[in-house]
């Protein structure tokens, strides 16, 4: 993502030279302190409302309304008036008439993150078919949330638009991991956070009878699976955001406007009650940088030839509904507007190209006030029939410096606070076992972070009870990795029994902050005459070193996978023969594609199991790793885990 995003930073500053004359701003003139505010005002169709008068506007800053001193209004593009009697008021000398000021900058941001291999290849066909509606003088780029897509830097060349839009590189790069059930986003999420508590007890009921399993083990199944997907799910939408905020940050120098065009399948972006504090950074991104953000969010298929029940065709559809509203929520909060697409994109192409032809540019007084601050709560609406207003939650007052917190204060807010953050993607994977010295029991605790995550990471956990107090907490910092390889931090959590909530915050070097939180409960499995500890994974490529296996999902160039289990008597003194037999399964399957047998080693009291297995043949799946443990040739039970090869 660095290099794309450097690529676009570096054009951009053609993009200035070449529009820059024709696009100066108003100059507001007067002995007031005036906050600039652009307002799109547009008809039933999409179309720029012009002749409104300063008195028209009803404007509130900070629950304050205040009155408007000076207006502009600027046209571009297709500058297409709508039945409104065109009346122009202005402050500027000695213009009667609205003025067209040269062309637009529009990126054409294609969100593969959010689609599978395949689907948003209607989004790309439309976008083509309506470059041609875009003026001539328009600058247009492309590239992807992923940063593995092609890039064109904004350009009037709509050649190289077009040969990017067609480049094999422009695809979907999330895959389905919750092969064989389906398990919808929004359902994973409410499984991984235990809220609603019968969300999975319902996905087992319906997916379990279509996999033929026995519902036990199929729900233990599904947990794991649905837990993993809300993991990667969290990570997605993190670089999701970041892509959306770096962007408009990149598009700072260009000239005004300056619009952001997202094609996408949604963002899993729910109501939580810290959601305006999640999305907080990417409207003022755009209150800062004045850029105009619009999503083209497309409503998947409900329609899938592997559903064999309506039950499952609901879930699918409530899916799509969750990451449109997601869509529309990230939109509103950067002050945009998300179209939900349902058939052919391109009369909202049509739309978008229309609604940004025109926009009133407002100085508006600022509020009387007992502190300074830099954003200001901003409310607009307009006294005309039918009219339809976009304006940016936030007003910039550019005379107040951005307020200076230290990082480590605001991650230690974010610690007590709780909820998730996206400023920087986070995968984090945990697991119990006893201390080997003490023999407490304790948390396994890996993060990973990618590397185009700018370094060094400062990294707070904090261990919180059933009363919310948190009961352990630390941090630690992370240098910039080796060239081609991901943050990784480790580290152990002291834990008692019962019911925990686990908070990580992450902060780059940049400022940027992402959260996560997962219910962990501190307690082993107990198997004939052990306590067990959880099944570790890792993987190892051709260097044979070890790694964390993140999102349980085995990367490219996986050669080797590492599973171990430890073992802790209940008498050490008088603990039965043990052996550990590791399989390897096809999810869904009773046949072992894998199977080692392994008698563990005595270190002290605890005996651990390792098992390699190689993997570098297996085709592309969800495999089931599983333990089981052996005592004198009885089997006591079983421990398992779910890894994932290939799909995306």
């Amino acid at each position: 993502m660095r290099r794309v995003l450097w690529l676009v930073g570096v054009c951009l500053g053609g993009a200035v030279a070449l529009a820059q004359q024709a696009s100066q701003q108003p100059v507001f003139r007067g002995g007031v302190d005036l906050v600039t505010l652009d307002v799109t005002v547009v008809d039933k169709d999409g179309v720029p409302i012009r002749g409104l008068k300063a008195e028209d506007f009803v404007v509130t800053l900070e629950k304050q309304t205040r009155p408007v001193r000076a207006l502009d209004f600027l046209e571009f593009g297709s500058a297409i008036a709508s039945s409104a009697e065109a009346r122009q008021t202005t402050n500027q000398v000695n213009a009667a008439q609205p003025v067209r000021r040269g062309g637009r900058v529009i990126v054409l941001l294609f969100d593969d993150l959010s689609y599978t291999p395949g689907p948003g290849k209607q989004m790309l066909v439309s976008a083509e078919r309506m470059l041609g509606t875009f003026d001539p003088d328009d600058l247009i780029g492309i590239t992807t949330t992923s940063g593995l897509g092609p890039t064109v830097n904004p350009t009037r060349d709509r050649a190289a638009v077009v040969a990017a839009l067609h480049d094999k590189k422009m695809i979907g790069r999330n895959g389905d991991i919750t092969a064989p059930f389906f398990i919808g986003i929004d359902e994973a999420i409410e499984i991984n956070r235990g809220f609603p508590q019968d969300t999975l007890s319902k996905v087992a009921a319906r997916e379990c009878p279509e996999a033929n399993m026995a519902l036990d083990p199929c729900t233990a199944m599904i947990s794991g699976t649905a837990k993993a997907y809300a993991q990667q799910v969290t990570h997605t939408t993190a670089m999701q955001l970041e892509m959306f905020q770096k962007l408009m940050e990149l598009l700072k120098a260009a000239p005004t406007p300056k619009v952001v065009i997202t094609m996408s399948r949604g963002v899993a972006i729910g109501t939580e009650p810290d959601l305006q504090r999640q999305l907080e950074p990417l409207g003022r991104a755009a209150a800062e940088n004045g850029v105009q953000f619009y999503a083209l969010s497309e409503i998947a298929d409900d329609v899938d030839m592997r559903d064999t029940s309506f039950q499952r065709t609901d879930a699918r559809r409530e899916e799509g509904k969750f990451l449109n509203a997601g869509a529309q929520t990230v939109a509103e909060n950067a002050g945009g507007e998300a179209f939900l697409v349902v058939g052919t994109p391109d009369r909202f192409f049509k739309r978008i190209e229309a609604e940004t032809s025109g926009f009133y540019r407002l100085g508006i007084e600022a509020p009387v006030l007992t502190d300074k601050r830099r954003y200001l709560a901003t409310k607009v609406s307009v006294n005309h029939p039918g009219a339809t207003v976009r304006v940016n939650r936030e007003a910039l007052m550019a005379s107040i410096a951005p307020e200076n917190v230290p990082i480590a204060d605001q991650l230690k807010t974010m610690l007590s606070q709780g909820g998730t953050a996206f400023g920087v993607p986070i995968t984090a994977g945990t697991a119990q076992r006893r201390n080997p010295t003490t023999q407490a029991l304790e948390l396994g605790v890996n993060v990973q972070v990618p590397a185009s995550v700018h370094g060094p990471l400062i990294v707070m956990f904090g261990l919180v009870n059933r009363a919310g107090e948190i009961v352990k907490a630390g941090r630690g910092d992370a240098a910039p990795p080796p060239a081609g390889e991901d943050y990784q931090v480790a580290f152990p959590v002291p834990i008692e029994p019962g019911k925990f909530q686990l908070r990580l915050v992450v902060a780059d070097a940049q400022g940027n902050i992402g959260a996560v939180e997962r219910n962990v409960t501190g307690d082993l499995a107990h198997l004939g005459a052990f306590s067990v500890s959880d099944l570790f994974t890792m993987w190892a490529g051709a260097d044979r070193k070890p790694r964390f296996l993140a999102l349980e999902r085995l990367p490219d160039g996986a050669s080797t996978l590492g599973a171990s289990l430890e073992l802790y008597p209940d008498n050490p003194s008088a603990a039965p023969d043990v052996t550990v037999r590791f399989d390897l399964l096809a999810l869904g399957s009773n046949e072992a594609i894998l199977e080692r047998d392994i008698t563990p080693s005595v270190v002290g009291t605890v005996r651990s199991a390792i098992a390699e297995l190689p993997v570098e043949d297996l085709l592309p799946g969800t495999y089931l790793v599983r333990a089981t443990v052996v005592e004198r040739g009885v089997e006591t039970g079983v421990v398992t885990t779910t890894i994932r090869k290939g799909g995306g």
